[in-house]
């Protein structure tokens, strides 16, 4: 069959891409990587653990190659271990919170064989309870400390070519935007070095795979159909016709359907199941969550109360009013309550009509353009924190007067409620912080904040956390 590219003008069905070399040492390396990097700490830590140990307790001087022994067995068994859970699979070690749960289950089963072997073979005597508790909390430091090296690490590594990339055909519709896709493939290890675009017509279609089956032989790896159209029927007819190629195909759901898929999947009654509005939080995770609220805000408010008094006074100093800003917010279930900030403007509205602050607003004072840029008006918040009012992570609250008004707007929106508002949260360190312009800039931000409760955790909060401190160097949204 004779296949014509159209051109741009027309419905364009093939745009190539340059060939990228595969150059480096294999996409397959990052496991032998991550892999060798757990087997040598893991040695290193039960060595120096029993060392450390007799030498600090009996100030006697080991020699660890004695230990190296026991340090080869447990390092052995743990790689054993995670290789078996495809935990050292590329996608697998980006996954933070599931790298977590493995390393948490199986140190310590892994020390737990390691005292099994050292009873059975009557060695117990030889080995002090003290120095293998020392080995096991060296061993877990390490696991967790490669974990949060390994997400900064090796995105920027693929990202230069240091690993050999996949080659990928995307397949997509003829108004999808692949840009995006294309910074998170090299990411992932993958680069995009072709793109078919799906036409409307069926006849171009048809052609368009035949197109397709062909390129997909020349040096290419995996083919990726991006699909965002609610007919799953013509869907299977394409994948029925890419059987004949012997790549291994992949499909991404886009618009609603992505939004389903992207939900925690759960087996039910044989079928799979997408969870896509989680239940509240249960009382083990309200209690968890708050725990963490009182004793994070509490050591902020001390740690900080000597920077809150300086800004206090400059507030005072540079104009006048009030020192501090109270405004009625709507918090859980929609409960009133009045945050704190500090006060940045020489207005304190608080009423049905409230104007948000725009860049150049000359409502703002100098001080007051400062610590808004810097996010130092929100430290009083803390305070809301500890009463309960507030959590530190969570939807940003917003005056009485917009949630009024984005309530008929936004059909999600009163969903925010579900829990605490917080001093920052998932939609602030993803670039939905500052003014909300539009309709289309809010439910942005939604989309954000429900992604967030649908996906709580309490390392999600950490993490958002550490993120919204290294961004405070960022002053182009808050103004």
């Amino acid at each position: 069959m004779t296949v014509t590219v159209q051109s741009a003008t027309t419905s364009a069905v093939y745009r190539p891409r340059p060939l990228a070399g595969r150059g480096g040492l294999g996409h397959g390396a990052i496991a032998w990587l991550v892999a060798a990097a757990d087997f040598v700490m893991l040695v290193a830590a039960n060595a120096a653990g029993f060392v450390l140990y007799e030498q600090i307790s009996f100030s006697l001087t080991a020699d660890p190659i004695g230990y190296i022994g026991i340090g080869l067995l447990v390092a052995m068994s743990f790689v054993l271990a995670m290789h078996s859970a495809h935990a050292y699979r590329p996608d697998a070690i980006l996954r933070r919170r599931h790298q977590m749960r493995l390393i948490s289950l199986l140190i310590p089963g892994v020390f737990g064989f390691l005292l099994t072997v050292l009873f059975f073979l009557k060695l117990g005597a030889t080995f002090s309870r003290g120095s293998i508790g020392a080995s096991l909390l060296l061993s877990f430091v390490g696991l967790i400390g490669l974990r949060l090296l390994w997400p900064a690490f090796l995105p920027y590594a693929m990202a230069r070519g240091a690993f050999g990339r996949r080659r990928i055909l995307l397949i997509c519709s003829a108004t999808a935007h692949v840009t995006a896709f294309e910074e998170r493939a090299v990411a992932h290890g993958m680069i995009v070095v072709e793109v078919l675009r799906l036409p409307q017509d069926e006849e171009l279609c048809q052609s368009a795979l035949d197109f397709t089956l062909t390129a997909s032989r020349k040096r290419v790896d995996e083919i990726i159909m991006v699909w965002g159209e609610p007919d799953l029927a013509g869907l299977q007819g394409y994948l029925w016709q890419m059987r004949r190629s012997p790549l291994p195909v992949s499909v991404a759901f886009d618009g609603f359907i992505g939004t389903i898929v992207s939900a925690n999947p759960r087996a039910i009654g044989g079928l799979t199941a997408f969870q896509s509005q989680r239940p509240p939080l249960s009382l083990c995770e309200s209690a968890i969550k708050r725990l963490f609220d009182i004793s994070f805000s509490a050591t902020c408010l001390l740690a900080l109360s000597p920077m809150m008094l300086a800004v206090a006074v400059a507030i005072k100093l540079d104009s006048p009013g009030p020192v501090l800003f109270r405004q009625v917010r709507k918090g859980y279930g929609g409960r009133p309550f009045r945050i704190v900030k500090f006060r940045s403007m020489t207005v304190l509205e608080d009423g049905p009509e409230v104007r948000q602050a725009t860049r150049g607003d000359d409502r703002i004072t100098r001080v007051g353009a400062f610590i808004r840029s810097t996010s130092l008006d929100e430290l009083p918040q803390f305070w809301n924190v500890l009463r309960g009012d507030m959590s530190v992570v969570g939807p940003r609250p917003h005056a009485l007067a917009h949630d009024d008004y984005f309530d008929t707007q936004i059909g999600e929106y009163v969903f925010r409620r579900h829990v605490r508002p917080g001093l920052t949260g998932w939609a602030q360190i993803n670039k939905c912080r500052g003014e909300t312009p539009d309709i289309e800039k809010m439910e942005e931000r939604v989309h954000h904040d429900l992604w967030y409760i649908n996906n709580w955790s309490l390392w999600l909060d950490v993490k958002i956390i550490l993120r919204t401190v290294f961004q405070l160097h960022d002053l182009r949204a808050a103004y």
